[in-house]
């Protein structure tokens, strides 16, 4: 009997710390993540270009997510990158569009800063579609008034253009495939031809959009990492159409290098072996062999879903 009394309490005390680290340790836990990208065709005046890849805020303004959230932008502001871009949920709501336009107002960048929206931003998630919603969808117009007092510029199913030291990026947003918000022909409709082709989504799923492969580089976010991670075995479980390789990290799609980011997810309630991050992507010359490869997937005949 005491035997089986001190294993209880021990799983009882496991549990509690478990607990207790996962949902108010290591949430508040961002880092900053230095990541090469190496490009094969990347022209030489543009090695050491530095993109800081933010993804899933999630501002919901409560005071709890405020810390995570300004932590973040202090960090990507400190490392000084050339562009920023945010791939979707910067909202846990429409509702919280305007005091998110207020807290990302300081984000700057020498090149600019972009985004494109997430799931959550549209209200588009399970707990509105089973429970339904009192709020009436947003439109892109609602989000670029929205934001209009900030730098980010909204690429919703369009892109941009720049000159940097006489090349030209072009900068590709597509909508967020999750709840078919997506347009890949208007998104790169203005965008070709480019020394270096970026395209921002929300869910890496855009991976498998016709036209997809036209980027070199493919950013997204949404999965959060899976936000718990096993070692050893990785996430149990990710926002994704069935390949859960495509919850975090630097892959590649054929010739498309791709990155997800694990997320900063201040408006999440647990995280473990999965803290939130800003990721400063470094461009350089170099094969992509050697990045795991993740094949395409049909997501018109796979059964499901991927809300969040």
């Amino acid at each position: 009997m005491i035997t089986t009394a001190i294993i209880l309490w021990i799983l009882v005390a496991s549990a509690a710390a478990f607990w207790v680290y996962a949902s108010l340790i290591e949430p508040q836990r961002l880092c900053v993540r230095q990541i090469d990208v190496p490009l094969p065709n990347l022209p030489e005046a543009l090695v050491g270009l530095r993109i800081a890849h933010l993804s899933d805020l999630h501002c919901a303004c409560h005071r709890r997510d405020e810390s995570v959230t300004s932590g973040a932008i202090a960090e990507t502001l400190q490392q000084a990158p050339d562009l920023v871009v945010i791939t979707g949920d910067l909202s846990n709501g429409f509702r919280y569009a305007n005091c998110t336009a207020e807290r990302l107002a300081e984000l700057s960048a020498r090149y600019g800063v972009y985004a494109v929206l997430g799931n959550h931003d549209w209200n588009c998630t399970l707990t509105t579609y089973l429970f339904g919603s009192r709020e009436p969808d947003p439109t892109v117009q609602d989000w670029e008034q929205a934001l209009s007092q900030t730098e980010i510029q909204l690429l919703e199913n369009k892109s941009c253009l720049l000159t940097l030291k006489g090349y030209t990026v072009a900068i590709a947003g597509v909508g967020d495939p999750s709840c078919g918000r997506d347009n890949t022909e208007a998104a790169l409709d203005q965008a070709a031809p480019a020394d270096l082709k970026i395209i921002l989504a929300h869910s890496p799923d855009a991976i498998d959009l016709p036209g997809a492969d036209w980027a070199d580089l493919l950013l997204a976010g949404h999965t959060h990492g899976g936000q718990c991670r096993l070692p050893g075995l990785g996430s149990p479980w990710a926002p994704v159409w069935r390949l859960r390789r495509r919850s975090s990290g630097l892959m590649r799609s054929g010739q498309t290098l791709v990155h997800v980011s694990r997320g900063i997810g201040a408006g999440m309630e647990a995280r473990f072996l999965c803290p939130p991050e800003v990721c400063i992507l470094t461009l350089r010359q170099g094969t992509a062999e050697q990045i795991p490869n993740v094949e395409l997937h049909d997501r018109a005949n796979s059964k499901l879903g991927e809300f969040q």
